[in-house]
């Protein structure tokens, strides 16, 4: 019999059946069938089934956990029933680590049975959960497949810019200052001046860069640090030839992807998006998209100078129903909606030479042709009421010629997102960072204790906000009934906010619904993924120095996850106790969702 004493890899095992070998790698499951019993081994490559007869063998790992890293030497065997149709047997079996305890993320399950914030919260050991792990290595795929694609057929030099620079890259959006030696700098929102630059130097150029936003959005399809597809180039016929380029680039990843990602997306259940090599993505205009919108809906936002999320789906939709491809192109937009540095289109100055790319019914692209001249960028910047001389390094290139170029930024964990049809973009980012986390670390909340302490904070978050509100004293009120009778108030505007706690992870919930409604306990149960039952007075007294009934809707105060029912939008009013059992607030519900920002469910009954 062959024996082969280097590691193996799982995908390798087919190769040497009848063979000795040795594997290395995580416990990922261990099953019993009676004397018979089934060790699965992970390694970078997928899984391993190890057939264990022995009971000796078993026994030196029958009280081990998931990610016991282990060392198995045995015989490849057939089994159709087994991973890539292949099992060990008569295994010899080394600990190399042991791991006696459980972990806190069930990744070893094909689907981890938890919520995105719990995922993120265990983001070193969710990672290797392998539909997860698939995501990331297909996303690695994809970067590899984009620079090859620019540095083989387009031609492009890669370049690298910094990230610390002196001003604000695009003038206009929010951005991170960074104390650097003394002096103010910025994190730069994209490397726009920098590929412009280089398109002086190189014509054509490409990046894969990071950039950062200080915009405090929670959507799922924004990030406050991300990385960016970048290309820019000069020197074309026709500035609809970066469009051109974007196609194909994508339509290389794809295929990439194709070839050598089957596997992964297996594992991701097939789910990937259809954009046939030979289907060209249509280009639509600004106007044609809104126009298609509104004969396909009958909602009109042809006023507008954007497009909704709503009708960003239904064009993807138009796209795949009517050509077969889930990416299409809207190409003309208003000068309005654009930055400084469009170029204006030719015969309409309203409208420049400008697109985005819309994929699965989310955008991923901005691009376009750029001002060129030092006279046309200045016109540019006192068009949108910014002062050049904050500008200066950018104006600098375009006193020493620059030819007629223009390119586009496409969002990598973005794209990663709606390729794979992820819900969220936090499960396209590594290590995410967003207003509520920092790499993929929640950001530690500032707790509030005590009945005076919380309201006062909430009555600054309103005052800070400059929401209109009143502010009500009154006798302490027992039942949802006295509350609003003593505030003058419906029933049903009145806002009902319950603590709970988990009865597997002992965590803490805040669960809010209109005060003359009933928790769903079973619903609760099936949205944070654990049965819970409520905390008591004692714990909520001790922890959060609250009394029962004083409890307000702003469980991030206390950092606690926080639910609001779906049926609280509903009122035009939200009433609520505000910290004591003797105050409370009375203000806009719309606006009370805006302040809390909550996670928003249906519970109620």
């Amino acid at each position: 019999m062959t024996v082969i004493t280097k590691r193996l890899l799982s995908t390798e095992l087919p190769k040497h059946v009848g063979e000795s070998v040795r594997i290395r790698g995580w416990l990922h499951a261990l099953r019993s069938l009676g004397k018979i019993h089934f060790l699965i081994i992970r390694d970078r490559k997928g899984l391993s089934q190890v057939l264990i007869q022995d009971p000796s063998e078993y026994r030196k790992i029958s009280g081990l956990q998931v990610g016991s890293v282990l060392s198995v030497l045995g015989v490849v065997s057939s089994n159709t029933q087994a991973p890539r149709q292949v099992e060990i047997i008569d295994p010899s079996i080394d600990i190399d680590v042991a791991i006696t305890e459980p972990p806190a993320v069930e990744y070893a399950k094909p689907e981890i049975p938890s919520d995105l914030d719990h995922i993120l919260d265990n983001r070193a050991l969710s990672l290797r959960n392998r539909k997860i792990q698939a995501v990331f290595t297909i996303q690695a795929e994809m970067a590899h497949a984009y620079r090859r694609y620019m540095h083989d057929i387009v031609g492009a030099v890669e370049y690298f810019s910094p990230n610390i620079i002196g001003a604000s890259s695009e003038g206009g959006a929010e951005f991170f200052n960074v104390d650097y030696f003394g002096y103010t700098a910025t994190l730069a929102q994209s490397s726009q001046l920098y590929k412009q630059v280089m398109v002086g130097v190189n014509e054509r150029v490409f990046a894969l860069m990071p950039f950062f936003r200080a915009e405090k959005s929670h959507t799922s399809r924004h990030l406050s640090e991300g990385k960016q597809f970048e290309f820019e180039m000069g020197f074309f016929d026709h500035w609809t030839e970066l469009m051109d380029i974007q196609e194909a680039a994508i339509k290389a990843i794809m295929t990439h992807l194709h070839d050598v990602c089957a596997e992964e997306i297996g594992v991701l259940n097939d789910v990937i998006i259809k954009a046939p090599v030979d289907v060209p993505f249509p280009r639509l205009t600004f106007a044609q998209a809104q126009t298609i919108y509104f004969e396909r809906t009958g909602v009109d936002e042809r006023g507008e100078d954007d497009l909704s999320p709503a009708a960003e789906k239904e064009l993807c939709a138009y796209a795949l129903e009517t050509y077969g491809t889930e990416l299409v192109f809207i190409t003309d937009w208003k000068t309005s909606k654009r930055p400084f540095y469009s170029f204006p289109n030719e015969d309409d100055q309203e409208l420049t030479n400008t697109f985005d790319l819309l994929c699965a019914g989310t955008e991923i692209t901005s691009g376009g042709q750029r001002r060129h001249t030092y006279e046309s960028m200045l016109e540019g910047i006192r068009l949108k009421d910014m002062d050049p001389n904050g500008f200066e390094d950018y104006l600098s290139i375009f006193k020493y010629g620059m030819p007629p170029h223009g390119g586009f930024g496409m969002g990598f964990e973005r794209l990663t997102m709606t390729i794979l049809k992820l819900k969220n973009i936090r499960e396209a980012s590594l290590f995410p960072s967003d207003p509520k986390r920092i790499a993929g670390n929640r950001i530690k909340a500032h707790l509030f204790y005590g009945t005076e302490n919380i309201r006062n904070e909430i009555i600054r978050l309103l005052k800070e906000a400059d929401m209109p509100f009143e502010h009500k004293s009154h006798e302490a009120t027992p039942t949802s009934e006295d509350s609003a009778r003593v505030r003058g108030t419906a029933p049903e505007e009145g806002v009902k906010a319950l603590i709970l706690r988990g009865k597997k992870s002992k965590k803490n919930y805040q669960f809010n619904l209109p005060a003359h409604l009933k928790l769903d306990m079973k619903r609760v149960a099936e949205i944070v993924q654990e049965k819970c039952e409520f905390e008591s007075p004692e714990v909520i007294k001790e922890r959060f120095g609250l009394l029962i009934g004083g409890v307000p809707p702003f469980g991030q105060l206390l950092n606690i996850e926080t639910y609001y029912d779906d049926k609280i939008p509903g009122s035009l009013r939200a009433a609520f106790n505000c910290g004591l059992v003797t105050e409370s607030i009375v203000m806009s519900s719309k606006d009370l969702m805006r302040l809390v920002d909550p996670k928003v469910d249906s519970f109620s009954m």
